[in-house]
């Protein structure tokens, strides 16, 4: 079986879970609606800084709630013993991390997609022109933050602290992706173009590639450990 059909297979596997329980999407849906409802009656609305501080909360919405998600989807991997079946299987061990980000990416996205146009409402954003920016950086920005906090979830699972050591280990690495998200976000909220911010962009594109890479390349390490 190829790297990649055994990858679509097991995301495949983890998606009809959470259709079942939907454990980790109302886990992070109602977390990250929580932080834009809050700080729509705090954000000023009007100010030269606005959209930047808009961008600002928008993506810590949205690194949180992927610690918070991957954290979830992994740990219940390990409590239910479902990954030992993986690691006996003959599938490739890349396989296995590509299809846990790929879960992990559709709970995100799936998250996301409901949450952006509430923010967009209830912050006022007029994104206008920026909308294919925003939505560009939206779905790089996630690629590599879903992708860290997947291969960091391995790691801190087997810890007792495993809630705390997470942010403690992605937050770090993170934050360029973050800055660059940021950044391109702000961008986007004042109606500029993916030329505007390519600089922001490629920050992010490198981003997505490393950890991707850096995950296919120590992920047998971890799980069979």
């Amino acid at each position: 079986m190829s790297t990649w059909r055994a990858a679509t297979r097991i995301a495949a596997k983890d998606l009809r879970i959470e259709l079942r329980t939907r454990d980790v999407l109302t886990a992070i849906g109602l977390f990250a609606l929580l932080i834009v409802v809050v700080t729509s009656f705090s954000l000023p609305t009007t100010g030269v800084h606005r959209d930047a501080v808009a961008a600002g909360v928008l993506w810590m919405a949205f690194l949180f709630s992927i610690l918070l998600g991957v954290g979830r989807a992994v740990a219940m991997e390990y409590e239910d013993a479902c990954i030992d079946g993986l690691v006996t299987s003959p599938v490739p061990r890349e396989s296995i991390f590509l299809g846990k980000v790929l879960s992990n990416l559709a709970f995100v996205v799936a998250v996301q997609v409901l949450i952006l146009p509430i923010a967009v409402v209830l912050l006022q954003l007029e994104p206008g022109r920026g909308i294919g920016l925003l939505a560009l950086t939206v779905a790089l920005a996630t690629l590599a933050l879903v992708a860290l906090a997947t291969l960091f979830s391995t790691m801190a699972v087997h810890t007792r602290t495993r809630e705390v050591i997470l942010p403690v280990l992605v937050v770090p690495f993170a934050i360029p992706v973050m800055i660059a998200a940021v950044k391109a976000t702000e961008v986007a909220l004042a109606g500029g173009t993916p030329v505007a911010a390519t600089s922001w962009l490629l920050v992010l594109v490198a981003g997505a590639a490393l950890f991707l890479l850096l995950g296919l390349a120590t992920y047998r390490h971890l799980v069979e450990e």
